[in-house]
């Protein structure tokens, strides 16, 4: 065999040699977004169960509440029964001219006296008249509310009890691709020990983390308007509706003064929506959202998240309306200018502007 030939068997035996490694690295990415999947969805299934335990608890309170208005439905129906049969005597005697004698009394009167006299016993008898109508009216407008009150919570209830069996319906899909990655995966036991490592750290930091900024961000936000006073050129007026522009620099600024918590979060304005995030102790968070303007039950500027995460990975929506919920993000325009709401608002790069209107 010449030189050539040895030399060539020999570099295809290296090569055949190779494979098994070349292929264990042409794996390494496919493995890696297999594990990054099993992980975020892991943690989906923590944070599903969690709102899942928490639609639970709301049902029973539901419940609960439904059976009180229910008993105090009952004990309106009895009472306004009762007011009712006075009620409609009442009225009866004045229709039916049984109260005439009342008239007679008066126009018999012959002296200072009878009149005083007279005047009492009337008094006292359309008194009672007033009485026994008011008593009828307040036991309905009772039972009226009773009623409305019983409809609003069987609405409640029964989108509470959809909101859980969609939640379920989330997590049990969430869970099978769990399984799934785990049972296609050779390192299962490691890649079980990573998925309750992320839980630990979600639930013992991350969620932790996103709450304490939240509160440092509610407690802040009523304070908004002395950043419009801080501002010069922020409120511009055309005609009679302001204009409010404000940078995210301004606001970041603002918020790190109103509280250290909030030194490492910022806020970034961008076209049609804001990033904001911070991190803290090896712990990042991130949030995507946009503010909307509200008129129920108050006009307000409210800020409202359309993506959330922890350490890059995505948390499922019923976090970010859990965070909502919990805290007020909100600002209100009759703050920065009284008599005036807030119409329209509007976010581009480093700048959000709200445009207001006289609300009378």
């Amino acid at each position: 065999m010449s030189k050539r030939l040895r030399a060539l068997a020999l570099i295809g035996l290296v090569f055949l040699a190779a494979l098994p490694v070349l292929s264990a690295y042409a794996q390494q990415p496919d493995d890696a977004d297999a594990s990054r999947r099993l992980l975020q969805q892991g943690l989906t299934v923590y944070e599903l169960e969690r709102e899942i335990e928490r639609l639970a608890e709301e049902e029973k309170r539901l419940n609960a509440r439904l059976e009180e208005t229910a008993r105090q439905l009952e004990e309106a129906k009895v009472k306004i029964a009762e007011t009712k049969e006075e009620a409609k005597r009442v009225i009866r005697s004045y229709y039916m001219g049984d109260r005439r004698f009342v008239w007679f009394a008066v126009i018999s009167v012959r002296s200072i006296r009878d009149a005083l006299y007279v005047w009492e016993r009337l008094e006292l008898l359309l008194s009672r008249d007033r009485k026994a109508l008011l008593a009828y009216t307040e036991q309905y407008e009772s039972y009226r509310s009773l009623a409305n009150s019983l409809e609003n919570d069987r609405a409640q209830l029964a989108a509470t009890k959809a909101a859980y069996e969609a939640e379920k319906a989330r997590k049990l899909e969430a869970q099978r691709e769990v399984d799934r990655l785990l049972a296609e995966n050779a390192e299962r036991d490691k890649l079980e020990q990573d998925l309750q490592r992320v839980r630990g750290e979600w639930e013992h930091q991350g969620l932790p983390l996103f709450k304490r900024y939240f509160d440092a961000l509610a407690k802040a936000m009523p304070q908004f308007p002395k950043l419009l006073s801080q501002s010069q050129g922020s409120v511009t007026m055309k005609g009679l509706n302001p204009t409010v522009e404000v940078s995210d620099d301004a606001l970041n600024r603002f918020l790190h003064e109103q509280d250290e918590t909030l030194r490492n979060f910022s806020f970034r304005f961008e076209k049609d929506s804001i990033s904001a995030g911070g991190a803290a102790e090896g712990v990042e968070i991130a949030i995507i959202g946009r503010y909307v303007v509200e008129d129920k039950p108050e006009n307000a500027v409210r800020f409202r998240i359309d993506s959330i995460s922890f350490n890059g990975y995505v948390l499922p929506e019923s976090t970010a309306r859990s965070l909502e919920r919990d805290f007020d993000l909100a600002f209100y325009p009759s703050k920065i200018a009284p008599l005036f709401k807030a119409t329209d608002v509007r976010t581009e790069p480093g700048k959000m502007t709200i445009s207001l209107k006289l609300g009378l």
